[in-house]
Formats: structure tokens, sequence, C-alpha cells
């Protein structure tokens, strides 16, 4: 049985940015390891939510972007998400509606759960699987 890591968001940052000789390749290591079956990474929605913002606001990518992005190298076997179908669900959210993260999750939980939203944010209104209930 291959031992279990939680991973940090800059493991994969510097996987999808390349940016730092060192850390990219000791990244691109650790993941070959995974995807091999070495390892395994787990992945939360909190380090998924980190990467999206560090992605938009440090690299400048938008928002759909940063989202196919992470829901493609998200699926590969090197990878296990914490919430997989609630993370998964939220990166389609991103796609399709043009949303943060954040909302795009908040919409996925509620839906998930089939609760509403209370929210002053009316992005939440794109999703029309869920009620906002508006304060």
């Amino acid at each position: 049985m291959p031992s279990v890591y939680q991973m940090d968001a800059n493991i994969l940052l510097r996987f999808l940015r390349d940016d730092h000789k060192e850390y990219s390749r000791k990244a691109r290591a650790l993941i070959a390891r995974a995807n091999a079956g070495e390892i395994v990474l787990e992945v939360s929605a909190v380090t998924v939510a980190e990467i999206f913002y560090a992605l938009k606001a440090a690299y400048r990518i938008d928002r759909r972007s940063a989202a196919n992005t992470l829901a493609e190298v998200l699926n590969t076997p090197a990878f296990r998400l914490h919430e997989p179908q609630r993370i998964t669900d939220a990166l389609r959210r991103v796609q399709s509606a043009n949303v943060d993260f954040g909302d795009a999750y908040l919409a996925a939980t509620a839906s998930g759960t089939n609760t509403g939203v209370a929210s002053f944010d009316s992005d939440i209104d794109r999703f029309t699987d869920i009620t906002r209930l508006e304060c």
C-alpha cells in the first residue's frame, strides 16, 4: 500500500508553471511517482482554491482557463481528491458561469446537499439549481 501525502498548493503550482529550476523539477518527479502508484497525493478543496487564486491573481490566468487546467490535471491518477464530485462540480461551474472558485464550490455544496445559499453576491444567481437567500 503506497504512502499517502496531503499535497500543498506549491507542488502543483511549480509543476504547472515550470518556473523554478529546482522545485519544478522536484514537483515533476513527485507527480511522476504518484502517477506510477508509488505514493498517493491527496488534494483538498482548500488546496484547489489556493491554486486557483494563485493562477488567477499572481499569474493573470482567467478563471475559465484556470478551472480547465485544474480539472484536466486533477483528473489523473497522480491525485486523489477529497470530495471529488464536489470539487469537479465546482470547477465545471467556474467554467460555465465564469465565477470564482469559492462561489462555485459553495454552489456545488448547496446543490449536493439540497440547501440554499445565503449571500449578498448575485453571482450565485447564475446557478439555476440553487436558491440564494438575499440578505
